[in-house]
């Protein structure tokens, strides 16, 4: 069995080169947009660094959070940088692949979201892994994939916003903030949604105390595939003739899986004395009530 050590030397020997190639090739992009439209990245800059402030500061309120440091944008570089390398290695193959079963309505479905949600459920899990005396209960993980979604979701709306800023031929500030508006209104939030989901699954297979083990393999594979479904679903091109019902039907949906996990966490935040108790203190005292 792998002494927690190497565990943490083994998953930070990972985390570290797979961000560090997304951040090489987002420089790139970055790099090619700021040139043309310095002003997107500036505004996209500084919006995200407001967003990503006003998140932390209500987490931290949260009796779920534990203090932790600048650790947080460890999360953060993994969902804006590092899980754009599996977009990179995948992310055209699964295009390919749509197109020659003639399925291309889940082109966007396949091309995203299979990539996507597991490249960022494998960075939650990597970081959890990697920071365990920081993050070391159940509802954690589900914590480490807001900030995950929130990374991706962030860098993701920054380089929509300078592509808008480039369409448009009369404004650069219009496009801009005609794309921001649009990723603000159809759809925010979903980033998050989808990881938060992941997360709580990959949280509680590798931290809750007292499952079994099927429970883990359950819940650990059930979450990013929950989440990858959610995602796969909002990029299916639906007909045409259903108009906006995603929006309408499925954003709220989504917030309320959010919702629920936050609630489950909540329920498993007043059982930790419960749960961190050893199998015979919980015999022992089954034996005395009986």
């Amino acid at each position: 069995m792998i002494d927690r050590t190497s565990q943490i030397r083994w998953a930070f020997l990972v985390l570290v080169p797979i961000i560090a190639a997304g951040a090489a090739v987002n420089a790139v992009t970055l790099f090619a947009f700021g040139r043309v439209t310095p002003l997107s990245l500036l505004f996209g800059t500084l919006i995200s660094v407001a967003v990503i402030g006003i998140v932390w500061w209500v987490l931290s309120r949260s009796a779920l959070w534990r203090p932790a440091g600048a650790w947080p944008l460890l999360a953060l570089a993994w969902g804006s940088l590092g899980s754009f390398t599996f977009i990179l290695v995948a992310g055209e193959s699964m295009t390919t692949i749509a197109t020659a079963v003639g399925w291309e309505a889940a082109e966007a479905s396949l091309a995203g979201a299979w990539p996507e949600e597991v490249g960022k459920s494998l960075g939650i899990a990597l970081i959890l892994l990697a920071l365990p005396r920081l993050w070391s209960r159940p509802w954690d993980g589900m914590l480490v994939g807001i900030f995950v979604g929130l990374g991706f979701e962030l860098i993701e709306t920054v380089q929509y916003g300078a592509a808008g800023a480039l369409d448009d031929a009369n404004s650069d500030v219009d496009g801009l903030l005609f794309m921001w508006f649009v990723r603000a209104v159809a759809g925010p939030g979903l980033h998050v949604f989808f990881s938060a989901v992941a997360g709580l699954g990959v949280g509680m297979a590798l931290l809750h105390p007292r499952l079994t083990t099927p429970a883990r393999w359950t819940l650990g594979l059930g979450g990013p595939f929950a989440a990858f479904l959610m995602h796969f679903l909002w990029n299916y091109s639906w007909p045409s003739g259903w108009g906006a019902w995603p929006i309408a039907v499925m954003w709220p949906l989504y917030l309320t899986a959010l919702i629920g996990c936050w609630l489950v966490a909540k329920k498993l935040a007043r059982q930790v004395d419960h749960l961190l108790q050893p199998d015979s203190v919980l015999r022992r005292g089954s034996a005395v009530a009986s």
